[in-house]
């Protein structure tokens, strides 16, 4: 169910979208909305599941893992148990840093990270090996250099000049 936003919203969001610790009477006196009002909106945009989480975005290659690659699994002969099974280990791997299900050829998305080349392949063939009967195919695109990482709040101005 879509959640409808206001001005205010959008200012609040647009304020803790680049410095998400903020504290309540910041983001308050930033965009001029009492407090109470810029708490009562976080929570309920929290509830409603606009807000998902407040995270900090990290860049692999500084934290020592230049090899960032998205891996595509196609998969097939899939039951269930078997789908949360292989769900679960790459959400459980502490090298598979995104998880997602995805329509089209691929069905699930994944973003692996690491040290080096060799590392990689280990992943890789540690999922391989660990569920060879429901893995079809697989690709892999490797990520050079981001060139964009948006967290979607230029979309709520849109979104409010639609309604």
């Amino acid at each position: 169910m879509e959640t409808i936003l206001d001005e205010k919203d959008k200012k609040i969001l647009q304020t803790i979208d680049t410095k998400a610790r903020l504290s309540i009477a910041n983001i308050s006196r930033k965009t001029g909305i009492q407090r109470d009002s810029v708490l009562y909106r976080i929570n309920k945009m929290k509830k409603s599941g606009v807000i998902r989480f407040f995270s900090t975005t990290l860049s692999p290659e500084k934290m020592g893992y230049p090899i960032s690659s998205f891996v595509n699994f196609e998969l097939y002969n899939l039951t269930k148990q078997e789908e949360k099974k292989f769900i679960a280990f790459l959400k459980g791997h502490p090298y598979v840093v995104y998880v997602a299900k995805t329509t089209g050829r691929w069905d699930t998305t994944t973003q692996i990270v690491a040290k080096n080349l060799k590392q990689f392949d280990s992943v890789i063939s540690e999922i391989r090996m660990k569920f060879p009967r429901i893995i079809k195919d697989y690709n892999t695109a490797s990520i050079i250099k981001e060139i964009k990482y948006d967290n979607m709040v230029d979309l709520i101005w849109g979104f409010l000049e639609e309604q």
